[in-house]
């Protein structure tokens, strides 16, 4: 049972390693904004400006994102591959919560502003 738990621990511990690695020393990393919370959802509010990254975080719950400003950010998914988009102003998408664990950094020239909308 203890190398269970110790092979169970190191196998969600070396992947968020690896992403921690993988950031660039000038990231500077921003935490998001608990807009509301109760029972039923959770808003969060997201500002990055160029260079900014959002802390490693796990989405166990679907959520739905507004961009409010957009820009170009390299999500940064734990164990995978990294991949560049654009997000766009007014951009609105329904994303499953499945355990994602990421992070994401604004490598675009203006400010990122988004809404997440976690539901309960």
């Amino acid at each position: 049972m203890k190398r269970f738990l110790a092979g169970l621990l190191l196998g969600m511990l070396v992947p968020t390693l690896a992403l921690v690695a993988e950031r660039h020393a000038n990231e500077r990393v921003i935490q998001p904004q608990l807009v509301l919370e109760n029972a039923k959802v959770r808003v969060m509010r997201w500002v990055l400006k160029p260079g900014e990254a959002t802390p490693i975080h796990t989405h166990t719950l679907d959520h739905i994102g507004v961009t409010l400003k957009g820009s170009i950010l390299r999500d940064m998914p734990a164990g995978g591959t990294a991949k560049q988009s654009e997000n766009k102003t007014g951009n609105v998408e329904y994303v499953p919560g499945k355990g994602q664990t990421h992070s994401f950094v604004n490598v675009g020239k203006t400010t990122f502003e988004a809404i997440s909308i976690d539901l309960k």
